[in-house]
């Protein structure tokens, strides 16, 4: 099932598309042609044919974020997709078998590097896997990026804008991708995006987002969440 207005797909069960927004109840209730009426004209038997719109626009209500002094609740918790770990995945098995049959029977400095070069692909993916963080809540995106001395930054929800996803094939196939948005001129690029088009939707009009569905996502306060942060 593809959404009439973007073409994309959304499951039957949905009210509205989570990409573009679109009342997919709207559009089944005008699913059905409607038959034309026709009427007679005059008296030698002319007929005018009357053609109604099948697919009225809908009209999206005016919606507001939650007022300063409202409670901080997270909305969103942004995940990372599995992918983001295939070469840890496929490298420690490699690493394994090349320490057993060849390091502990040589020993020698170039040996150490063949370690090392193989270590890097796979601890590093884990590390950022861990560390990086997206939390959206009522008022604000919170940002952390990096391992040793990781940023945090807090991005008022007024002042975030996509910018582009990037999906490859394998992307579209399993629903992940890189994600690029931005503040005050400040760019953000993030990979193995799990689901990034509900990511999309939620950014491009969170005020809509937190209408919609925060009943059913909000789970905690901001404040307990970010003991963990």
């Amino acid at each position: 099932m593809f959404c009439p207005n973007c073409g994309k797909p959304v499951k039957e069960n949905d009210n509205f598309c989570r990409y573009c927004g679109y009342s997919l109840t709207a559009e089944q209730e005008f699913s059905q042609p409607n038959e034309p009426v026709v009427e007679q004209a005059n008296i030698e038997n002319e007929y005018v044919v009357h053609h109604y719109n099948q697919h009225p626009e809908p009209i999206e209500p005016e919606y507001e974020l939650p007022n300063e002094d409202s409670e901080e609740l997270v909305i969103y918790d942004v995940k990372k997709h599995w992918m983001a770990l295939f070469w840890p995945i496929f490298l420690t098995p490699v690493f394994f078998l090349y320490f057993w049959f060849i390091f502990l029977n040589t020993h020698s400095f170039f040996s150490w590097i063949i370690v090392f070069l193989i270590l890097i692909p796979i601890v590093y993916p884990i590390l950022r896997f861990n560390s990086d963080k997206i939390v959206v809540t009522t008022k604000f995106a919170h940002i952390k990026i990096g391992v040793l001395n990781p940023e945090e930054i807090d991005i008022p929800l007024s002042k975030l804008d996509m910018l582009d996803i990037s999906q490859t094939t394998m992307g579209r196939i399993m629903d992940y991708g890189m994600v690029s948005f931005a503040s005050n001129g400040e760019q953000f690029d993030f990979g193995y995006i799990k689901e990034p088009g509900e990511l999309q939707y939620l950014i491009d009009n969170p005020a809509r987002y937190i209408y919609l569905f925060a009943g059913f996502k909000i789970a905690q306060s901001f404040a307990d969440m970010k003991k963990n942060f």
